[in-house]
């Protein structure tokens, strides 16, 4: 069974090296003579603005088109993201806490690039780019559009500064430029006005001042902007496959005693949160999960009273497994995907039993003189492969590395496990 196990999980593993990360969504671009293709668009969860897209006109197509900041203005995926081309002044501060630098720094680099759209109003529109330095969030007015980045600048300095904590310098200069455009708009209130003194340099405070100065209806916002990471339900059985032994030093190991299997089930509960629906790579999974396992060993005593014994017990675990999983490939309606997550175990051990296969009596007193120490709370992690079709269901592979199941003592016992199922996903 073991290498059956092996081979499955093998097989689960080849399609990282043999499908395409790809996730082509319906949409469209815009070349720079003004034509309008329509198509498939490679749509990533991006963590840099792209540089450039894939496009395909047919989704079956095998070749695909790359087009880049020289060769289109604008492209949308299925109203999911869209990204225009400009020409703009890009900051070059570091706005990292953790490696801020002395003193004021105002650089910055002309760059053509894609700024992402984040929302399109009649009176204004707001941006964001992305590079391996920081975020940065640009704005422009109707009906010209030429962004203007927010500033935003953080650093050390002991003079005098628009706002301090300490020796830090915080300019919120974004603020003084929303709170003008809210103005001009003639959109500034109390409420307005409270929010923009405690408003952040990130994307969901932005997005909620740039939707009052737009007057985009609370309905509408809600709709768009608010809550977009999705929910579902799942619910899991598996072939739990546990594996316990002793190491040959061990004094249970030279009394005679041997490894032992067992192939019993579990059954797990929780839910998936997918912070990005609309590219569906990362998935945070949480499960309450109920194994069993069972340890059964007969074999005879190397040492006195050189008998027949037999060494059991039953185990029931209860873990709570926070786990990240990445969709390596990723359409609709298959998804092959790879995880890692932690296990905080609780286990309860019942029927437990060491003694002659006779009931041999001084074996039995051995038992006595050496209890057995089970390691009842535990923390270890989770490695995990599977397939996801038709949206409801996964066949799902688990492997638990090595974990303790006695504290030393006479029987010093590990456990390593693997587990093969099914789970079930509850909703959309």
């Amino acid at each position: 069974m073991k290498r059956l196990y092996k081979l499955l999980f093998t097989l689960l593993l080849l399609p990282l090296f043999s499908f395409a990360q790809s996730n082509y969504k319906p949409g469209y671009l815009v070349t720079l003579k003004g034509d309008t293709l329509r198509g498939f668009i490679d749509f990533q969860e991006w963590d840099s603005n792209p540089t450039a897209i894939s496009f395909k006109s047919a989704f079956n197509d095998r070749n695909h088109q790359s087009f880049s900041v020289n060769d289109i203005s604008y492209f949308n995926v299925n109203d999911l993201a869209a990204y225009k081309k400009y020409t703009c002044a890009i900051s070059m501060d570091e706005t990292n806490t953790a490696h801020l630098v002395s003193g004021r720094d105002t650089s910055y680099k002309i760059e053509t690039v894609f700024l992402k759209i984040l929302q399109k109003g009649n009176n204004v529109e707001l941006y964001s780019y992305t590079d391996g330095l920081k975020t940065r969030f640009y704005i422009s007015e109707a009906p010209g559009y030429i962004p203007t980045e927010l500033v935003y600048r953080i650093y050390e300095d002991s003079g005098v500064a628009e706002h301090k904590e300490g020796n830090t310098a915080i300019e919120n200069t974004f603020l003084k430029q929303l709170f003008a455009l809210a103005n001009k708009y003639n959109v500034l209130d109390d409420n307005l006005t409270d929010f923009l003194q405690k408003a952040n340099y990130v994307q969901p405070d932005l997005l909620t001042i740039v939707s009052r100065i737009n007057k985009v209806s609370k309905s509408e916002y809600e709709k768009k902007y608010a809550g977009r990471g999705k929910f579902n339900l799942i619910a899991g059985l598996v072939l739990n496959i546990t594996n316990t032994s002793s190491p040959a030093a061990s004094a249970y190991s030279s009394d005679g005693g041997g490894p032992s299997a067992s192939y019993l089930p579990a059954i797990s509960f929780g839910f998936n949160f997918v912070p990005n629906p609309d590219a569906g790579r990362v998935v945070f999974r949480s499960e309450l999960s109920l194994a069993a396992a069972k340890f059964n060993s007969l074999y005879q005593l190397k040492v006195e009273p050189y008998t027949g014994v037999k060494f059991t017990y039953n185990q029931l675990t209860t873990s709570l497994i926070p786990q990240i999983i990445y969709n390596v490939y990723n359409s609709a309606d298959f998804k092959f995907y790879l995880g890692f997550g932690f296990l905080l175990s609780y286990a309860n051990f019942s029927n437990v039993v060491f003694e002659g296969q006779n009931t041999d009596a001084t074996v039995t007193a051995i038992s006595q003189n050496n209890p057995f120490y089970f390691d009842k709370v535990d923390i270890s992690f989770i490695l995990k492969a599977g397939f996801q079709f038709n949206k409801k269901w996964e066949i799902v592979a688990n492997y638990l590395p090595s974990a303790s199941t006695t504290n030393a003592g006479y029987f010093d016992l590990t456990r390593s496990g693997e587990q093969i199922g099914v789970v079930y996903i509850i909703g959309k």
